[in-house]
């Protein structure tokens, strides 16, 4: 990373950044060409080490015989991006992006498992819900027709410019 001081490498202030987050980007490659794809996601960590990330959708097509094939994945997200103009009578070229962001790669693989299904979609479901609301059920039929992958995450990066809550 160029801008060391805007690496974030607590693992629990990583995670709090992603709970802000409402779209990951996956991104593939596909003989010799990217393939981005932004999707909804969830996440499970144990806050000191492990980060599996989560996604959810059809059993058929590009993310999918991708992740089946490569079973590689880098993925992208951003809590947030404000652009910070420069002052009045300053060049446009002295505003600024203000961000927090993070980025990685890992192995990705579909879920079989029923429970494991259910975890995936409980994190899924989480992270676009309030804390308090937890548990939630989901029909048989549902779960086992609907592919849920699997990222469990190698590397990790945050980065900010703007100061941490």
């Amino acid at each position: 990373m160029r801008r060391n001081d805007r690496e974030i490498t607590d693992l629990r202030e990583i995670l709090r950044l992603m709970d802000r987050c409402d779209v990951v980007n996956l991104a593939f490659a596909d003989n010799g060409e990217p393939y981005v794809v932004p999707v909804n996601f969830g996440y499970v960590s144990d806050g000191e080490t492990k980060v599996v990330l989560y996604f959810h959708g059809a059993r058929e097509g590009r993310k999918a015989s991708l992740a089946e094939k490569t079973g590689r994945a880098a993925f992208s997200m951003y809590a947030s991006h404000t652009l910070e103009l420069a002052g009045e009578g300053e060049p446009a070229c002295r505003s600024t992006m203000k961000y927090s962001s993070v980025c990685g790669v890992g192995s990705i693989e579909l879920v079989e498992d029923r429970e494991e299904k259910r975890l995936g979609l409980n994190a899924i479901m989480g992270q676009y819900s309030e804390p308090d609301e937890q548990g939630f059920s989901f029909e048989e039929a549902s779960v086992d027709a609907v592919a849920v992958w699997r990222l469990t995450v190698e590397e990790i990066h945050g980065k900010s410019n703007r100061k941490q809550a």
